[in-house]
């Protein structure tokens, strides 16, 4: 009985030692397997010399497209706002002239300023020039005193006088463009008497002379800015000159 006890208990050991050493093998072949790789390898794909060049004909091609609208959408604006800018000052003509029919408007000469102020009915200021007036000051008394004269006056004429001439007596003879492109004439026969007369808003053939005693007695601007002030009066606007 002991005997065959003793031959189970050998036989136990001997199958656990056996499945010991069974796992200690598996588990050394496990070790000895080389590890997986965690990525992929990306196998780079070399472009022939033919895809290079179409992939940079497209992307060049891509971005003349690109430009191309935005040149486009650019031009489009700049129209845009030219047409609303040519609007604007064809509806701001049309009101000048409006108002300017109605008299709205009327002229501020401020002699010792050398300033002429374009005004409207509320007395405010619209424009301001620089001018020039008479050689002498004070009061104009009579013909060739070369004084611009004061008081309250009323535009009687608008005269184109881009063709006129006029001797001042310094040896040149009659000079071309003397009076610029327009002479706004002013009524002055209820001071003068009829003892002198010609007095009036005009261009000049010396645009240098500005703010200075240099006329003969008129009031002189630059031509541009009596161009300008010519779409503001009428016959009958009022212009008022002060010292």
């Amino acid at each position: 009985m002991n005997h065959n006890r003793n031959l189970k208990k050998i036989i136990v050991l001997l199958m656990t030692a056996l499945l010991l050493c069974s796992s200690l093998v598996m588990a050394g072949c496990e070790a000895e397997k080389p590890k997986e790789k965690n990525k992929t390898a990306v196998t780079e794909v070399k472009k022939s010399p033919e895809q290079i060049a179409a992939e940079k004909k497209a992307k060049e091609e891509a971005e003349l497209k690109v430009k191309a609208e935005a040149e486009k959408k650019a031009k489009e604006e700049a129209e845009k706002a030219k047409l609303a800018a040519e609007e604007k000052a064809k509806q701001e003509k049309a009101l000048i002239k409006q108002n300017a029919d109605q008299k709205k408007y009327y002229v501020f000469i401020k002699k010792s300023a050398f300033t002429l102020y374009l005004m409207d009915n509320n007395n405010n200021v619209i424009k301001a020039y620089d001018c020039t007036i008479g050689k002498n000051p004070g009061q104009k008394q009579k013909r060739g005193d070369m004084k611009t004269p004061t008081g309250t006056f009323f535009v009687d004429e608008i005269d184109d006088a881009s063709g006129w001439t006029h001797d001042f007596g310094d040896g040149k003879g009659e000079i071309k463009g003397a009076y610029g492109p327009w002479f706004i004439s002013l009524d002055t026969d209820a001071m003068s008497k009829g003892a002198w007369g010609g007095i009036g808003i005009h261009g000049t053939h010396k645009p240098n002379v500005m703010r200075a005693m240099d006329s003969e007695g008129c009031i002189r601007l630059q031509n541009q800015n009596v161009e300008e002030l010519k779409q503001y009066v009428r016959v009958g606007t009022k212009v008022v000159i002060e010292e």
